[in-house]
């Protein structure tokens, strides 16, 4: 099977460049649609809470994990989001980052700032507001794959991501820029059981925006990240009403209730999306989640069940991401 899907593989994703949606570059972001299934915890986790509660490192927060039901309260309108589908639901505990990675994190890593907002003349930070400190963007998935296994090494940590059995970024080969994919970046795998840097999964993501264990467990979960309320939505998130159309400095706005910053707003973050299908396929197309800078209520961007995504290779001034690490 696994033969037939790369013979035709490069068919496929030029078919998906025509169904990419919510991308950003001047879009809104709306869809809606790609919402995935429920994702079981990682590899190696049984997702029960227990007494002994890790210790988050610094700039991270612990989201503990734990079994709930999912169904119609997690839908909105046509977006079920990974839990509205039903079913019984396991999110083991894990670290979550409580601010999208910056400007200044990126190139401490990467060597570069590839961000549209730089700081160049007319694209410069909002008054007041540290250059650095601005989310970063115009980063494709796979650059931000990059990021977290660069990152791990350079920290001592065992890195997540695997391509050909290899963890070290320097033999992975030049990070594609194109629709058609070398092979070996079709087959990127992850180590759950790694202590290392990784982007959250959709499942991981969509909870802890909803405020773990407490907030899906509520009868009436919220349908944005610290509030219900669509008129307090500017209170937490930087989008179309007060952006000024420009990402901002994280950690500005209030947290959600597990103290996570810009779960909703200011860039939408790419995480690792759990495909039932081939791994060609699951890097060929990846997702995206929380809204943007320059999006609205109406299209459905903010909703913490909207899923949307696009080829992995694309990069927009509005998409950036967070890491996560698995709990030790």
């Amino acid at each position: 099977m696994k033969k037939i899907l790369r013979i035709f593989v490069f068919v496929a994703i030029a078919l998906m460049l025509i169904s990419c949606k919510g991308s950003g570059g001047g879009n809104s972001g709306s869809g809606g649609g790609g919402s995935s299934p429920a994702t079981p915890a990682p590899a190696g986790t049984n997702g029960t809470t227990t007494t002994s509660i890790p210790v988050a490192p610094a700039g991270f927060i612990t989201v503990v994990g734990s079994t709930f039901a999912g169904g119609n309260k997690f839908k909105v309108e046509s977006d079920e989001g990974c839990f509205g589908t039903g079913g019984s639901v396991t999110i083991a505990t894990f670290f979550m980052s409580d601010h999208e990675v910056t400007q200044a994190e990126y190139q401490e890593v990467m060597g570069d700032n590839p961000s549209y907002r730089n700081g160049s003349s007319g694209r410069e930070a909002a008054a007041g507001e540290t250059q650095a400190n601005l989310p970063v963007e115009m980063v494709s998935w796979f650059q931000a794959i990059v990021y977290c296994n660069k990152k791990s090494i350079a920290e001592g940590l065992a890195p997540c991501y695997v391509i050909s059995g290899k963890t070290n970024t320097d033999e992975w080969g030049a990070v594609p820029e194109l629709v058609i994919l070398p092979q070996e970046w079709g087959f990127i795998t992850c180590d759950f059981s790694a202590n290392g840097y990784r982007l959250p999964t959709e499942a991981e993501w969509e909870y802890a925006a909803r405020g773990g264990a407490e907030g899906v467990q509520a009868a009436n979960p919220t349908d944005y990240a610290g509030t219900d309320d669509i008129a307090n939505l500017g209170n937490y998130a930087w989008w179309g009403e007060n952006s000024d159309d420009m990402t901002h400095e994280v950690k500005k706005k209030l947290p959600n209730s597990l103290g996570l910053y810009d779960m909703n707003g200011n860039v939408d973050e790419w995480c690792w999306k759990d495909y039932d299908g081939d791994g060609l396929e699951q890097q060929a197309y990846a997702s995206y989640r929380g809204g943007f800078f320059r999006g609205d209520y109406f299209s459905g961007t903010y909703s913490l069940s909207s899923s949307h995504g696009c080829l992995a290779f694309k990069h927009w001034e509005s998409v950036g991401f967070r890491v996560a690490r698995t709990a030790q």
